[in-house]
Formats: structure tokens, C-alpha cells, sequence
């Protein structure tokens, strides 16, 4: 069978076109960067891992960019089915919800260049409700005409624009401010669980984006985007960013270190290769692997790490997916990526902190004072948090699980 249009794929940067995607006669993924994109001078390439060049990039080198900008699990399984596709079939899914996905890029088919004003359709709080609890059936709202949403992982979320309060859905290549999720039906309070364990990294000076709980019916966890500025005059501007797996070269599949990902190691050797400032980004990775351990979050891995490219540089991006694991039993308490040799989330002790400071250059006593200062500040945080938590949205049993967690694990730190 010849190749026809559908085998191909315009690449955007925004709104600049800078190249394509296509499919080979094997079905195997090729990227090449537009001629015009290739001579502009410090133009920003799409990953790390996809350096500027004039030839062409196979599949082996393509792929795994591309299908990292991809849902997950059960939601990618639905919406395969929603639009009739193969659930493997990476490129076909590319082709009818890649419009607005995370970072600066867009992959959208042939011809489809994103043009004019974007659109926006404001929606009642009972339409989003309805919405929300369809997303299940219908995960970013694939094949409904005018929507090309995407984004990664295995939960329901809804990309949206907000205005004040008021939500709207966006239409073609219109870009979104903020992420919405709804509830995980298997696993109690996990809108509180986020929300809180976020809050609290904020008081932990952590680098995070801005979140809340949204509605009083149902309540939705609602986080602003951090790959998305707007203007005085409310226009919205994409940032480009990409997780770590994209930036080296994994598929997602291999997000877990045990599944073929990278290790710890790897990933502080990527920020000393690629960030303006090296030295501050290790130091906040040190502080975001201690503070998964003391709020027991076990599912870590390489896709909640991102690199963000703002006009300064590349850097580490903000924080996000920070939940405590540990208070639901059904999840492994294996850690997704091994400290000083140790998967085990209860188990990280002061030897494995030194053991990850030779493994990544980095002074063991630098490593376990930090993790100490974190373990000394955090549970009077974690306390007050509560409270204002209790005060504002009620009592909550997931909360209160995970200050008593933090506390007993804070309180063994440094043995």
C-alpha cells in the first residue's frame, strides 16, 4: 500500500510549522525538521533528544518523543475505542487528538495549520459536572468535533481555559490554562490527597504550580498550568517542556527504572547536561526525592519529571502529580526509582542517602542535610496544613493518614 496524507503529520512549534512526521512503508515512525526551522539561528529543538539537524530521525530515535505526548493505561484504551482506532496505534491517535498537548507542540494532519482566533466554549457548572463524570466514557472528549486534546498519563483529566471561574472547553488549536481532575472511583479522597500533598510542597519550598479544589458537589482538583503564560490582554502563549523520558529518548513504557527507565543517576546527570543552572536544579531533585519519601509517594518515575524551555533556557520545570501513595494499600510501595539501591518506600535510611551521593558526585553530607532540614520543617507544616485543610473542605481520613505518616517517617530520618 502507497503512502498517502494520512501517513503524514505536520510538526508546530506554537504556530510555526518545523516539521514533519510520517510513517515509512514498514508503519515505523520518521521525523525531519523543516528546511526553514533548521536555518533560524538558536532555534529551539523539539527535545533533547531530538537535536536540530537537516537529516532525518528513524523510529527508534522518533518514536519515543512523539508517544510520550500520549494518554495511558485505561484512558488511552477508551479513547481508542471512542474513535475507533488501534489502542498501539501511536500515529493514529497523534493524527486526531494531537492539537493541544504539553509543551509548545502541536502535531495536527496535513494542511491543518492553526489559524485565526482561537476558540472558546464557556460551559455551565452543571455541564462541567456531566462532563467530568463522562470522561471515563469519553477521556479528553475524543470525537467531539472541533476538540484535539492530549496529554500524558493514566488518569482522567481535562485540559480547559479559565477565565476568573468560569471554565471553557477549547476548539481546534486553541490552547488551555489549567488542568481539571476528577476522583480516582477506586481509591478514597484522592482529590484532597493531591491537593494537599501539592499545598504542602508549596510551604516546603518546593517549586509547584498554583492548585486548588474546585466545586462543592464534586469536587475536582484544579491545577494551573505551568506551560502556559498569558499576556495583559489574556492571550495564552505556550512554553515548550518535556518529561524525562522524552528528553532521553525512553518510551513510556519505560518510565520505571525497572522496566528499562533511568535511574536517579541518570536523571541528575541529564539536568547537569542540559539546564542553565545545573547546580540549583540538583538541589531542588535532592528535595523533591526527599519529600516523595516523607509524604509516601512510591510512583515517582521519569514522566513526573519535566524539562521546561523558557526564553532564559532550559531548566527543571515545576513539580506536579505529588500524592501520598502510601495511605492506599492496593499501590506498591516499591519506589519507581531505586535511592542508594533501595526500592523499598519504608525502607530509605541515612546509608542510602550517602549512597546516592557517590552515585550521582554529589557530597553525601550535602544529601542527608537536606533531607534532614526537610524532615525537621515538615511536620509542623504538614500539621497546620491540615487544619486549614479540616476548616475549609471538612474533615478527611486520607489527610489525616498522610500527616501521620509523615510524622512517624520524619521522625525516624536520619538513622
Amino acid at each position: 500500500m502507497g503512502k498517502t496524507d494520512r501517513d503524514s503529520l505536520d510538526v508546530y512549534y506554537r504556530d510555526k510549522l518545523i516539521g514533519k512526521l510520517w510513517l515509512d512503508e514498514s508503519h515505523r515512525f520518521n521525523f525531519q525538521y523543516d528546511t526553514e526551522w533548521v536555518k533560524i539561528e538558536n532555534a529551539v529543538p523539539l527535545s533533547y533528544s531530538l537535536p536540530i539537524r537537516e537529516a532525518p530521525y528513524k523510529d527508534d530515535v522518533a518514536k519515543p518523543f512523539f508517544s510520550n505526548l500520549l494518554p495511558e493505561g485505561g484512558v488511552r484504551r477508551m479513547i481508542a475505542r471512542r474513535l475507533r482506532i488501534s489502542e498501539q496505534n501511536d500515529f493514529a491517535m497523534l493524527r486526531e487528538i494531537g492539537g493541544e498537548c504539553a509543551g509548545a507542540v502541536s502535531v495536527l494532519p496535513l494542511g491543518f495549520a492553526p489559524a485565526g482566533a482561537p476558540g472558546y466554549r464557556r460551559i455551565s457548572i452543571d455541564e462541567l459536572h456531566k462532563l467530568m463524570a463522562d470522561l471515563p466514557k469519553r477521556p479528553f472528549l475524543a470525537g467531539e468535533k472541533g476538540i484535539r486534546l492530549s496529554l500524558a498519563g493514566a488518569q482522567n483529566k481535562l485540559p480547559v481555559y479559565m477565565e476568573g471561574l468560569d471554565i471553557y472547553i477549547p476548539t481546534g488549536n486553541a490552547s488551555t490554562t489549567h488542568i481539571l481532575k476528577p476522583a480516582i472511583p477506586e481509591f478514597n479522597g484522592t482529590v484532597e490527597n493531591e491537593a494537599f500533598c501539592m499545598k504542602l510542597a508549596e510551604l516546603m519550598d518546593l517549586s509547584v504550580p498554583q492548585t486548588t479544589i474546585y466545586g462543592e458537589r464534586d469536587r475536582l482538583y484544579l491545577v494551573k498550568r505551568y506551560d502556559r503564560v498569558q499576556d495583559q490582554d489574556g492571550r495564552v502563549f505556550r512554553l515548550h517542556q518535556e518529561d524525562f523520558c522524552q528528553a532521553l529518548g525512553l518510551l513510556p513504557v519505560q518510565k520505571y527504572e525497572s522496566e528499562g527507565g533511568p535511574s536517579l543517576a541518570q536523571c541528575f546527570n541529564l539536568i547537569k547536561e542540559v539546564s542553565i543552572r545545573p547546580a540549583a536544579d540538583q538541589k531542588s531533585l535532592i528535595r523533591w526525592i526527599a519529600y516523595n519519601i516523607l509524604i509516601g509517594n512510591a510512583d515517582c518515575h521519569a514522566k513526573n519529571l519535566s524539562i521546561l524551555y523558557t526564553t532564559s533556557g532550559p531548566s527543571l520545570a515545576p513539580f506536579y502529580d505529588l500524592i501520598s501513595t502510601r495511605v492506599y494499600p492496593e499501590i506498591s510501595g516499591r519506589l519507581a526509582m531505586k535511592i542508594g539501591g533501595e526500592n523499598r518506600l519504608n525502607w530509605i535510611q541515612r546509608r542510602h542517602w550517602e549512597r546516592l551521593g557517590a552515585e550521582i558526585n554529589i557530597k553525601p553530607r550535602l544529601i542527608t542535610r537536606l533531607t534532614e532540614e526537610m524532615s525537621t520543617r515538615i511536620t509542623e507544616h504538614a500539621g497546620t496544613l491540615m487544619k486549614i485543610f479540616s476548616d475549609t473542605y471538612g474533615p478527611s481520613s486520607i489527610i489525616e493518614n498522610i500527616v501521620k505518616g509523615i510524622t512517624k517517617i520524619a521522625r525516624h530520618s536520619g538513622r
